[in-house]
C-alpha cells in the first residue's frame, strides 16, 4: 500500500525513525545528547570500514532531510553533521552541508567546510565549482579563478570550468584573461559552440563588431539557431547595417513563419528607419499569426497616432475595445480624444479604467488635466479626492497628494494644500520624494524657513538626494550662512548630478559667496552651457564677472539675463537699473 508522507504529522516521524534505528542496533539516545561535532570529532570518527555505522548515518540523514524540508536549517545542519560522525565517508551528506550553510547566510563557514572537504577529496569537481561560486559572491575573485583552474587541470577534457572562468574574468572587467580562457578551449576543440558564442559576446562588449560577427558566424555553422541569428542581428543594428539586419530577420521568418520575435524585430528596424508603411505592413502580417492580436492592434494604433492619422488610430482602438477590454488601449484612446480636443469622450474612456489597472494613476492625472482645460477646478479636485479615498485608497499614489496640494494652491487655499501633504505623509511616511515635494510646496507658498527644515529632513533620511542637497546648500549661500557646509552639500550634489545646470549654478554661487571668484566663474560658465536660457544663471555670471573687474562681460551677461525674462518680471527692472549704472560708469 502506498502511503504519502504528507499524511504524517511532522512530529510523528521522529519516533518512527527512532524505532527503526533501535531495530537496526543503533543507540540514538546517546547520539542525540552529543554536542555539535567539530572537525576533530569528524576526523576521529574516520576509521576502518567495519567501524562505520550505516544505519546510524542513515537515521541522522533522514532526520536532517526532514528538518530541511520543514525549514529548520539549524536542526538539519546538526543532524547531517552527526550523520557524518557515524559514516565519515558519506560524500552525499558532506556535499549537502556547505549548500545548507550557504542558505543560512554562513558563507564564510561554507568556504572553510569545502576547503577541508577538498583537502581529502581533491578531485571532487562539483564541490570545487561550488567553492568557486561562493568565493565569487564574497568578492574573492583570484581564489575563485584558482579553483576553476584546478578543476580544468584535473579534468582537461571538460570545458565547463574554463567557460565559467571566462565569464568570471568578463564580469570583473578582465577581457584579455576572459578571451585567453576561451581560446584555450578552442585550441583543443574548435567546434565548442558555447566557447564561440561567449567569445562573440566578449568581442561585442568590447565593441569589436567585426570580430564578434566572425565568431557568431562560426558558432552558427556549428549549430544553426534562430536565437543566435536574433543576437547577430543586434550587432548589425549597433552598426546601423539595417539592410543586413532585415535580411537576417527574413531568414528566420522564411524558416519559421510564425516566429513572433523576428516579426517584432523587423517592425522595430522599419520604425528606426522611419519606414512607417513597411512597419504597418509587417504588423498586419504579425497580427495574422500571433496569439495576441489585440497587442498588435495597440502597436498599429500608436503608429498611426505618431503619423498624426488620429481617426485611423481611434477606429482601430474602438474596434479592439469592442472585443477586449484592454486598459492600455483605452488610455491611448483617451489621449487621442484629448489631443483632438474631444474632452468629454476622453473623460468617458478614462472613467472606465479600473483601479487595478497599471494605467489608473495616469488616467486620474489626465482627467484632472482635462478638467483644468475645461475650467472646472472643483471637479478636478473632486476626481483627485475620490481617487485618494474611495475603495480604501486602492490605486492611489503619493503623486496624487502632490497634485492635490498644487490644485489647492492654485485656488489660493494654502492651508488645504498643506493638509493634503499631511495626509499623504501620514499614509506614506517613508516616501522621500513626497517629503521633498512638500519642501518645494512650502517654498512656493512663501515659507522658506519651513521648507529648509523639511529639506534637511530629506537629507537626513536620504543623504544622496541631490536636489535636496542643492536646495539647502543654495539657500544657505543666499543667506550667507554655513558657507563651508553649503559648499560640501553642493559638491555632493554635483557628484550625483554632474550634468545638472542648476546644481552647477549653485556651486558657482556658493563659491562667489566665499570670495572664490575664479572657481565661481568656471562653475557658472559650465552652468550656462548646460542651461543656455536661464536668466538667473546669467545674473550670477554677471555678478562674478563684475567682481573680477570684467565690466563689459558682466554687462553682456546682465543684458542676456534681461532678454530671457518675461515682461512684467520684477527682476527686469532691478537688472536694468544695474545695467544703466554700469553703462554710465563705462561712458561717463
Amino acid at each position: 500500500m502506498r502511503i504519502s508522507m504528507k499524511r504524517f504529522h511532522p512530529l510523528l516521524i521522529v519516533p518512527l525513525l527512532i524505532g527503526l534505528l533501535l531495530a537496526a542496533g543503533c543507540q540514538p539516545s546517546t547520539s542525540l545528547l552529543k554536542p555539535k561535532p567539530d572537525a576533530a570529532q569528524i576526523s576521529a570518527a574516520a576509521g576502518p570500514a567495519e567501524s562505520v555505522d550505516y544505519s546510524c548515518s542513515y537515521f541522522y540523514f533522514l532526520w536532517g532531510r526532514h528538518a530541511e524540508l520543514a525549514s529548520n536549517p539549524q536542526e538539519a545542519l546538526e543532524a547531517y553533521e552527526k550523520a557524518l560522525i557515524c559514516d565519515p565517508q558519506a560524500d552525499y551528506i558532506a556535499r549537502k552541508i556547505p549548500v545548507l550553510l550557504l542558505r543560512m547566510g554562513r558563507g564564510k563557514e561554507a568556504v572553510v567546510w569545502l576547503k577541508r572537504y577538498l583537502d581529502d577529496n581533491p578531485r571532487e569537481a562539483g564541490s570545487r565549482m561550488l567553492l568557486a561560486k561562493i568565493l565569487i559572491r564574497r568578492g574573492r575573485y583570484d581564489e575563485a579563478a584558482e579553483q576553476y583552474r584546478l578543476v580544468h587541470k584535473q579534468h582537461p577534457k571538460q570545458d565547463a570550468a574554463l567557460l565559467l572562468l571566462s565569464e568570471l574574468y568578463r564580469n570583473i572587467n578582465k577581457p584579455v584573461a576572459a578571451r585567453k580562457a576561451l581560446q584555450e578551449i578552442l585550441a583543443v576543440n574548435s567546434r565548442s559552440y558555447p566557447a564561440r558564442v561567449l567569445l562573440a559576446r566578449l568581442y561585442l562588449s568590447l565593441k569589436q563588431y567585426d570580430d564578434a560577427l566572425a565568431e557568431y558566424d562560426k558558432a552558427l555553422k556549428i549549430n544553426w539557431s534562430e536565437d543566435l541569428l536574433l543576437e547577430i542581428s543586434k550587432v548589425y543594428l549597433l552598426e546601423k547595417h539595417y539592410g543586413a539586419a532585415i535580411a537576417t530577420y527574413r531568414k528566420i521568418i522564411e524558416k519559421d513563419p510564425k516566429n513572433e520575435k523576428a516579426h517584432i524585430a523587423l517592425v522595430n528596424v522599419y520604425l528606426l528607419q522611419r519606414k512607417d508603411q513597411a512597419a504597418l505592413a509587417e504588423l498586419n502580417r504579425l497580427k495574422a499569426i500571433t496569439l495576441h492580436p489585440e497587442q498588435v492592434d495597440l502597436t498599429i494604433a500608436r503608429l498611426y497616432a505618431r503619423l498624426k492619422e488620429y481617426d485611423k488610430s481611434i477606429r482601430i482602438l474602438r474596434d479592439s475595445l469592442r472585443r477586449n477590454n484592454i486598459p492600455g488601449a483605452r488610455y491611448l484612446l483617451a489621449i487621442l480624444y484629448f489631443q483632438t480636443k474631444r474632452y468629454d469622450q476622453a473623460l468617458v474612456e478614462l472613467k472606465l479604467i479600473g483601479r487595478d489597472s497599471a494605467e489608473y494613476k495616469n488616467a486620474v492625472f489626465l482627467q484632472v488635466r482635462i478638467l483644468r482645460e475645461q475650467k472646472k477646478p472643483d471637479r478636478a479636485l473632486e476626481v483627485l479626492e475620490q481617487a485618494i479615498s474611495r475603495d480604501g485608497g486602492k490605486g492611489r499614489s503619493p503623486d496624487m497628494f502632490v497634485l492635490l496640494a498644487r490644485l489647492y494652491q492654485e485656488q489660493g487655499r494654502k492651508d488645504l494644500g498643506r493638509q493634503a501633504f499631511d495626509r499623504g505623509l501620514a499614509l506614506y511616511p517613508d516616501d522621500d520624494k513626497l517629503l521633498y515635494a512638500y519642501g518645494l510646496f512650502l517654498d512656493t507658498i512663501g515659507e522658506p524657513d519651513k521648507a529648509l527644515s523639511v529639506m534637511q529632513r530629506v537629507i537626513k533620511r536620504q543623504p544622496r538626494q541631490a536636489e535636496a542637497l542643492n536646495y539647502v546648500g543654495y539657500s544657505w549661500a543666499d543667506k550667507r550662512i554655513h558657507l563651508d557646509q553649503a559648499l560640501g552639500y553642493i559638491k555632493r550634489a554635483v557628484d550625483l548630478r554632474p550634468e545638472n545646470g542648476y546644481i552647477r549654478d549653485s556651486l558657482g554661487w556658493v563659491y562667489y559667496r566665499l570670495g572664490r571668484n575664479k572657481e565661481a566663474l568656471e562653475a557658472l560658465e559650465l552652468a550656462v552651457k548646460l542651461l543656455p536660457n536661464d536668466a538667473t544663471i546669467y545674473t550670477h555670471l554677471g555678478d562674478v564677472l563684475l567682481e573680477l573687474g570684467r565690466t563689459k562681460d558682466a554687462l553682456a551677461a546682465y543684458r542676456k539675463a534681461i532678454s530671457l525674462l518675461k515682461k512684467g518680471d520684477k527682476r527686469r527692472k532691478s537688472l536694468q537699473k544695474k545695467v544703466n549704472l554700469l553703462e554710465k560708469q563705462e561712458h561717463p
